[in-house]
């Protein structure tokens, strides 16, 4: 078992619209975070992760996840799931609790056109 108190996470800012809370697990297989966005990231086009498969719940707020081609709207509740090299955007005010499997690397996210 291992718990990461909040105190210990670490804080990132990963687009002018969007800081993320990592809870850095010795558990390679599986990564957590929280993150805070007010108003799209990435800012222009998409993010992709190359290897990891991402599941979001929506803890406050709603907006919208953009996949190819689509404008979906979210809210408190909702959980999204997103496949390895599945581009996408997150755009609106809210705050999104994200596990990833195997963990996240900052390596193996890309933003595309």
């Amino acid at each position: 078992m291992q718990i990461v108190k909040q105190k210990q996470t670490h804080w990132v800012e990963t687009a002018p619209t969007t800081t993320v809370e990592e809870y850095v697990m010795r558990e390679r297989g599986l990564s957590g975070a929280t993150a805070i966005i007010s108003g799209r990231y990435p800012v222009k086009g998409y993010a992709m992760n190359m290897i990891s498969k991402e599941l979001a719940l929506v803890i406050s707020g709603d907006g919208f996840i953009g996949v190819t081609g689509k404008k979906i709207p979210i809210v408190i509740g909702d959980c999204i799931f997103l496949r390895p090299k599945e581009k996408f955007y997150w755009e609106g005010h809210m705050a999104l609790f994200i596990a990833t499997t195997p963990a996240w690397k900052a390596k193996q996210h890309h933003m595309v056109k």
